[in-house]
């Protein structure tokens, strides 16, 4: 049988041209939401760009990393909004382009041009360049300074200056990095940060890479300072550390130089299963009040003979898939904000974590068939109450999972809730102490609150962002994901990347295991 051949990885780099301006007092704060069609024909998100201030113009850095699949059409909707730090729910549209992968890649130097159109009416260009992306997977760790970077700001101030990294694609740069502005800085020293030498050059060490120095203004227009132009090869060989930033005009505007250089190999997420990672799922499930009655159908935890509810659903889809990379199938289950009444344990008041089996000394049930008849069977001696508390099932979970950092075991805490927490600051800083413990923690939201505080809670945003030495939750509301297999392709989508850089961060390598050959296999 013929077998097909390795699909290729994508990247799309997203820029737009004369936007319609939205906002009254200064420009539009655009951003951009990519959608994919599926092969069912179930349209999804699939990224999002960050928010751009004051720009009607934007060249987004954040890119879209996609399989290129020759013989499949596969539909691309892209929509630019203008974002409303209010809320989510005043955003502006401004327009939507429908193309396809196809279409992108087979346009002239792979730069595909989309009028971008609302009710008819054109807003504004939308332009799409299509990249490969190199399976390579070693890192480039540098830290920049600058030195006697030019003051643009005049008599009253000095620059705020950043960096502004660019790859080299034929005859375009394509904008892949940004560094954080340093203030009123005319000697700054930037963050020491990562990059994947496939995004940088494409693994290409003598291909040349710019540099552009900025000064942030706070409005968005910000003023250029220099650049300057190298390529890794003239670093690894120590040739070149130092660099002129040069005006548009040639006039030295000061020098940029690394003070910390270092290439290595970032292993895979496969490359821990096949060294023999093991998941171990840990389940902590809301019994409190407000989710209703489990006798009345209006209830979140009614069991309904023919239709599994949000806690059901949740539960098998995440399960199903993580349940592949746990070796014995066993899962300690747990309840919190109810009263159990087991036989072999009971208490008079809420518990914030009580086994779902009744046994402290026997929490686990067996595969996916275990997990959903527990929870039933649970539903039948637990009194609904409250409040909500995070902190004692997430502290279980670290106590099991540092009891795992030797055994080459990474955990997984699955909690699903129905809506806001008592005991936000003692949450956030145990999660922020479960950096170097081998843990991530999903939060699936059942029901229809907001979820404000799950999603602060979530490492891409809020408080959190950048407060802890890693990522290492992921909240996700049910009700954005109605197809079966899409709420787990999301909640899931980030923790091969949190159990490597777990990896990383305690300097701990794949183990090394003999290759089997199926050959010698009976």
């Amino acid at each position: 049988m013929h077998q097909p051949a390795d699909r290729e990885k994508i990247e799309l780099y997203i820029s737009a041209r004369k936007l319609s301006n939205k906002d009254v007092i200064s420009d539009s704060d655009p951003k951009c939401k990519i959608f994919l069609r599926d092969f069912n024909g179930i349209e999804k998100q699939v990224g999002q760009t960050e928010v751009l201030k004051n720009n009607l113009n934007p060249d987004w850095k954040t890119t879209i990393q996609m399989d290129f699949i020759f013989e499949i059409k596969q539909e691309l909707r892209f929509e630019v909004w203008d974002h409303d730090d209010g809320s989510i729910d005043k955003d502006d549209l401004i327009g939507v382009v429908n193309t396809t992968v196809g279409e992108i890649m087979g346009s002239r130097n792979q730069v595909y041009t989309g009028q971008l159109k609302l009710k008819n009416k054109a807003t504004g260009t939308l332009l799409i360049k299509g990249d490969k992306l190199k399976d390579d997977n070693r890192y480039i760790f540098w830290q920049w300074e600058g030195k006697k970077i030019k003051n643009i700001d005049g008599w009253f101030g000095e620059s705020d200056p950043f960096l502004r990294f660019y790859k080299q694609s034929g005859n375009d740069w394509l904008f892949v990095h940004e560094t954080e502005f340093c203030k009123n800085n005319e000697n700054p020293h930037w963050k020491a940060f990562e990059i994947s030498m496939a995004k940088l050059n494409a693994g290409h060490t003598q291909q040349q890479i710019k540099v552009e120095c900025w000064d942030n203004q706070t409005d968005g227009k910000h003023q250029f300072i220099g650049s300057t132009l190298f390529t890794i090869h003239q670093i690894e060989n120590e040739l070149k550390r130092e660099f002129i930033s040069l005006s548009q005009k040639g006039s030295n505007h000061g020098t940029i130089q690394l003070t910390q250089f270092n290439v290595f190999t970032k292993p895979s997420f496969i490359d821990y299963i096949k060294g023999g990672e093991q998941i171990n799922l840990l389940i902590a499930v809301d019994f409190t009040g407000s989710n209703g009655d489990p006798k009345s159908p209006n209830s979140l935890h009614y069991n309904n003979p023919n239709q599994m509810n949000q806690y059901q659903s949740a539960l098998y889809q995440v399960s199903e898939i993580l349940l592949n990379y746990d070796f014995d199938k066993k899962i300690p289950m747990y309840g919190f904000g109810g009263i159990p009444h087991f036989p072999n344990y009971s208490k008079l008041e809420a518990d914030h974590c009580f086994p779902l089996t009744g046994s402290f000394q026997q929490p686990e049930v067996f595969g996916l068939e275990g997990i959903m008849a527990q929870y039933s069977g649970a539903l039948q001696h637990v009194t609904l109450s409250g409040p909500t508390y995070f902190a004692p099932i997430i502290q279980y979970a670290c106590q099991t999972a540092q009891q795992n950092v030797n055994h080459n075991i990474y955990s997984v805490l699955m909690i699903l809730t129905d809506g806001e927490i008592h005991d936000m600051n003692q949450t956030i800083q145990l999660i922020k102490g479960a950096a170097r413990i081998p843990l991530s923690i999903i939060i699936i939201g059942v029901g229809d609150e907001k979820f404000q505080q799950m999603r602060t809670l979530d490492g891409d945003n809020g408080p959190l962002k950048g407060s802890s030495a890693r990522d290492l939750v992921q909240f996700v509301p049910f009700r954005d994901f109605k197809q079966q297999g899409e709420l787990a392709r999301e909640v899931l989508a980030e923790l091969p990347n949190q159990l490597v850089t777990y990896k990383q961060l305690l300097g701990m390598q794949p183990l090394k295991v003999p290759d089997v050959h199926l050959s010698q296999m009976m």
